[in-house]
C-alpha cells in the first residue's frame, strides 16, 4: 500500500484519464455481467420466439399444402361417387371428363406422385382385383392382384383395419403413416386414403388412394423465412444455431424421422435420445399442438400437424446458441471500449484545454521560484479556478515584490544596527581588563575572568587594577535591565571607578562617590548594583563594600563559603546611600569568586533555577585549585545544567587566587621548551610559572594560555596519582610544539601503563568525593578544553598529546 501512495502523477491529465480507466473497467464489470444476462436473455428468447415462429410458419405452410392437395381429393371423391361415374374403367379414355378434370388438378401438386382406386374385400377370404391406379411414371393402368394388396396394406392403418373399413358404411378419410417408396430408394412417402360407397350399390366399398412423397418436405424445413420482420432481420449465420426436422411419432422407429437435422452431431445427439423425446411430445400433444422441450443440451420448438399427426420443429444446439450469445457479448464490449476510449479522448482533450493555463502558470511560478518576480504570468482568460488561481499568483507576486523591497531596506537598517551593536561591543570589550596569567614574575596574585552577554552588548562589568604598588581593587558589577541601555550605563560605571578611584582609597569611599555621580540626571532611573573589594597584596587584608550585589565564594582549604557580607542599595538610586565596609584576612592560596546573577539565575528548558545552592555545592564538591579552573568548571557546569535553553541574563565571573610568596624564578628564554618534573605536587606551580612564561612569549591569547595551564596541571596531577601513585622519585617530561596554527604538549612518563582515554570516566555530581577523585573532573576538563588528545604506550613510556588550535 505504501508503494502505492507514493506513486504520483505528472500530469491531470493522466489522473483523468487514469480515474476514467479505472472507473470504467469497475462500472464495465458490472456492466458486463448484467450484460451478459441481459444477452442471454434476450437472445435466447429472441432465437427461441424466432424458431417457434419458424415452427409456425412451416406448419401453416405444411397444412396449406396437405389441405389442397384433400380439397383436389375431395373434387375427385365427388366425381367418383356421381351416379354417372365410371367405376370400372379399361382404359383412362373410358373417364368421364369430370373425372380426368380432377385427376388433373391432383397431378398439379408436385407432391402426387400417384392415385389409385381399389375395391376393398367383401370378406377376408375375398381378394382384391379390381381397380386402377394412375401415376406421373406410368400413367394410366388397370390393377393386378398383387399392385391392389399394395395399395390395400398402405390404407391399412393402426386406426384402421379391413374389419374396420368393411363395417363402416359412411365415407372415411386419413393420412397414413410415413412409409418406403416402391422403387426401393430411402425416401419417404404418406398416402392419403378415402373409404368410397356409391349411393346405387352400397354393398360395394373402395378406396381411393393418394400417394405423396416427402422429399419436397426438407426442401420446405430449409428454406429461408417468406416474410422478412424485426426477428428475421438478423443475419443468416444467427440461425445457424438452428436446425429444423420432422418426425412421425407414430410410425415404426427407423420410418420416425422424416427429415433429419443437418448437423450430424445434433443429430446423434437427438437420436441417443429420441425415445425420450417422442414420450416428451406424445405427452405434449395430448395438451397443446405446441412443443417446447429441453433436450439436456438442446433445445427443442416443435408442432404437431393436426391432419397427420406428424412433428414439425427446429432442434437449437446449446453450444451454437452459446456462441452466438458469445458474439453479440463481444460487440457489446467492443461499443462498450469504443465508448471508453470516446471518453477518455474526450477527457484528454478538455484536460488539455483546461490545463493549458495550469502548465502556463506552472512555467511562470517555476520562474518565480528562481528569484525572477519580474516575470509574466499568464493572462486571466476565465472566472473559473485556474483564473482565481492567476490573480492569486499575481497578487502574491505583487506583494513578494513590495515585501522583498521592505526587507531589503529593513535588512539594510538592520545589518548597520548590528554593525554600530558589534562596534560598540567591541568597544565595551576592550574596556575590560585582558585577564593575564603572570603579572610579573613573582606575582601575589592570580586572576581568571569571563564575561558572556546575552546579547550582543551587555549591562555586567567586572574590572581589577592596582591602586598603588600594593594594593589591588577587584570591582564586579551588573547593571539593571539588558541591551544598549544598559551597556552604556556599563561603560559610564567602569569610568566612573577608574576615574575616581585614584582619589580614593575605600571600597566604602569608591562606592559613594560612584553612586552620587549615577544619581545625576538619572531620570529612568538606571540602577547598578556593584561590588567593590581591595585587596593588599603584603598582608592580605581584603576589605570590600556592596551597593546591592552577591557575597562573594571564599574557597580556602578546600572550605567554600559565603564572605559576610551587609549589602546596601544598588548604585544610582539615593545621593545619600551609605555602603558599610567589612574586610578579611586571606591567607595563601585563598580563592575569592565574584559572580553576577547570570549565574544562579539561568534558567533551564524546564524553568528551574541554577541557584546559589546549586553554585555552592558543585565548588564544594569541585574545589578549584586556581582562578581558571573555578572559572572554566563554574561555566562548564552551567552550561550543562541549562542545556538548549536560551541564556536569559549576562553571565561574569571573576576569580582571584592570593599569591603571597613564589619559591620559582623565571625561567627566560627558554630554546629547547622541553621540562622535566619530579613527580611531586610542589612543582605543579614551577610549571604553571615555566608554562606561562613561554606561551606569553609565544604571544598567545591569554584565554588559550589559561586553558593550556589547566591542561598540563590537571594531567600532571593524573600521573602522579595514577601513574606513579603518589611516589616521589618519579619524573615527566613534557615538551612543547609552537605553530603558526597549533599548540601541542606531549607528556611522557615511565609510570604503569594507564590510559586515561578509555579508563576514567564521566564524573557524576551524586557521587561521593571519595568515589568523585578517581577519573576525577579534572581529566573531564583536559577534554573539553583540548581540540585533540591522543595517548600511546611506547619504550616503556606512557605519552600522552594534547592539541589546542591557535587563534591569534
Amino acid at each position: 500500500m505504501s508503494k502505492l501512495l507514493k506513486f504520483q502523477f505528472k500530469s491531470i491529465t493522466h489522473r483523468l484519464i487514469f480515474s476514467c480507466v479505472v472507473s470504467a473497467i469497475a462500472i464495465y464489470g458490472i456492466s458486463y455481467w448484467h450484460a451478459r444476462q441481459l444477452l442471454k436473455s434476450t437472445l435466447d428468447n429472441w432465437v427461441l420466439g424466432f424458431a417457434q415462429s419458424r415452427v409456425n410458419e412451416i406448419a401453416h405452410e405444411l397444412d396449406s399444402k396437405l389441405l389442397a392437395i384433400e380439397k383436389q381429393a375431395l373434387n375427385l371423391t365427388r366425381s367418383l361417387q356421381a351416379p354417372t361415374a365410371n367405376f370400372n374403367p379399361n382404359s383412362q379414355n373410358n373417364l368421364e371428363p369430370q373425372l380426368q378434370i380432377a385427376l388433373d388438378q391432383l397431378f398439379a401438386q408436385p407432391q402426387v406422385q400417384a392415385i389409385a382406386l381399389v375395391d376393398i374385400p367383401q370378406s377376408i377370404t375375398d381378394t382384391a382385383n379390381k381397380g386402377w391406379q394412375y401415376s406421373r411414371q406410368e400413367q394410366f393402368r388397370n390393377l393386378d392382384q398383387n399392385l391392389a394388396t399394395n395399395w390395400l396394406a398402405r390404407c391399412q392403418s393402426d386406426r384402421h383395419t379391413n374389419d374396420q373399413i368393411n363395417s363402416q358404411v359412411k365415407q372415411q378419410v386419413f393420412w397414413t403413416k410415413p412409409h418406403s417408396l416402391n422403387n426401393g430408394s430411402a425416401q419417404f412417402s404418406t398416402t392419403y386414403c378415402i373409404v368410397l360407397t356409391q349411393a346405387t350399390n352400397p354393398a360395394t366399398t373402395r378406396i381411393l388412394a393418394i400417394t405423396i412423397d416427402l422429399d419436397w418436405l426438407k426442401a420446405m424445413l430449409n428454406q429461408q423465412p417468406s416474410v422478412q420482420s424485426d426477428q428475421a432481420s438478423y443475419e443468416t449465420s444467427d440461425l445457424e444455431v438452428s436446425e429444423p426436422f420432422a418426425i412421425a411419432p407414430l410410425a415404426a422407429p427407423d420410418q420416425q424421422w422424416l427429415v433429419k437435422p443437418n448437423n450430424s452431431e445434433l443429430f446423434k445427439s437427438l437420436q441417443s435420445s429420441q425415445q425420450a423425446l417422442v414420450n416428451h411430445i406424445n405427452d405434449a400433444l395430448r395438451q397443446s399442438s405446441q412443443i417446447s422441450i429441453n433436450n439436456f443440451q438442446n433445445k427443442v420448438i416443435a408442432k404437431t400437424i393436426d391432419s397427420t399427426d406428424w412433428i414439425v420443429g427446429i432442434v437449437i444446439s446449446e453450444e451454437k446458441l452459446e456462441k452466438l450469445r458469445q458474439k453479440h457479448l463481444w460487440i457489446v464490449i467492443f461499443s462498450m471500449s469504443k465508448d471508453m476510449v470516446l471518453m477518455c479522448v474526450v477527457i484528454a482533450l478538455i484536460s488539455q484545454l483546461t490545463t493549458r493555463p495550469l502548465r502556463a502558470l506552472n512555467a511562470s511560478t517555476e520562474e518565480m521560484a528562481k528569484g525572477n518576480l519580474d516575470t509574466n504570468l499568464p493572462p486571466v482568460t476565465s472566472n473559473d479556478e485556474v483564473g482565481r488561481l492567476t490573480q492569486s499568483f499575481r497578487r502574491m507576486r505583487d506583494s513578494l515584490q513590495l515585501y522583498i523591497h521592505d526587507l531589503q531596506e529593513t535588512t539594510a537598517a538592520k545589518q548597520k544596527l548590528e554593525s554600530e551593536l558589534s562596534i560598540a561591543a567591541e568597544i565595551q570589550r576592550t574596556m575590560l581588563p585582558r585577564t593575564s596569567t603572570v603579572n610579573s614574575v613573582n606575582s601575589p596574585y592570580d586572576i581568571s575572568a569571563v564575561l558572556k552577554p546575552a546579547r550582543i552588548v551587555g549591562g555586567d562589568l567586572y574590572d581589577f587594577f592596582l591602586l598603588g604598588s600594593d594594593r589591588l581593587c577587584l570591582i564586579i558589577g551588573d547593571v539593571a535591565d539588558k541591551g544598549f541601555p544598559s551597556a552604556l550605563q556599563m561603560a559610564r560605571t567602569i569610568t566612573l571607578i577608574r576615574t575616581l578611584s585614584k582619589a580614593f582609597s575605600t571600597p566604602t569611599e569608591i562606592l559613594r562617590t560612584v553612586n552620587i555621580e549615577l544619581c545625576k540626571e538619572n531620570e529612568d532611573c538606571l540602577f547598578v548594583t556593584v561590588f567593590c573589594g581591595v585587596l593588599e597584596l603584603q598582608s592580605g587584608r581584603f576589605t570590600y563594600a556592596s551597593g546591592g550585589h552577591d557575597a562573594p565564594i571564599l574557597v580556602s582549604d578546600r572550605h567554600v563559603q559565603y564572605l559576610d557580607l551587609e549589602t546596601m542599595p544598588p548604585l544610582g538610586l539615593y545621593e545619600d546611600s551609605e555602603f558599610t565596609q567589612h574586610e578579611f584576612m586571606l591567607l595563601p592560596n585563598d580563592l575569592i569568586l565574584f559572580y553576577t546573577d547570570g549565574i544562579t539565575e539561568a534558567l533551564n528548558s524546564e524553568g528551574e533555577l541554577f541557584s546559589d545552592t546549586r553554585l555552592l555545592e558543585m565548588i564544594t564538591s569541585y574545589p578549584p585549585t586556581n582562578p581558571t579552573k573555578a572559572v572554566r568548571t563554574i561555566q562548564h557546569f552551567c552550561q550543562q545544567f541549562v542545556g538548549n535553553a536560551p541564556q536569559s541574563d549576562d553571565i561574569t565571573l571573576l576569580a582571584m587566587q592570593y599569591l603571597p610568596s613564589n619559591p620559582f624564578a623565571e625561567v627566560a628564554n627558554v630554546m629547547e621548551w622541553n621540562l622535566t618534573l619530579n613527580s611531586e605536587i610542589t612543582e605543579l606551580e614551577e610549571l604553571k610559572q615555566k608554562l606561562g612564561q613561554i606561551l606569553h612569549e609565544a604571544a598567545l591569547p591569554v584565554e588559550l594560555i589559561e586553558n593550556a595551564q589547566l591542561i598540563a596541571e590537571e594531567i600532571v596531577v593524573n600521573i602522579i596519582q595514577y601513574g606513579y601513585d603518589n611516589r616521589r622519585d618519579g619524573s615527566i617530561d613534557l615538551r612543547i610544539e609552537i605553530t603558526d596554527q597549533k599548540l601541542t604538549m606531549t607528556f611522557a612518563d615511565s609510570g604503569k601503563p594507564f590510559n586515561p582515554l578509555t579508563e576514567l570516566s564521566t564524573p557524576d555530581l551524586e557521587r561521593d568525593d571519595d568515589q568523585r577523585s578517581l577519573g576525577g573532573f579534572g581529566f573531564f576538563l583536559v577534554q573539553e578544553l583540548s581540540d585533540h588528545l591522543d595517548y600511546a604506550y611506547r619504550s616503556g613510556k606512557n605519552i600522552l598529546t594534547a592539541s589546542q588550535s591557535i587563534c591569534k
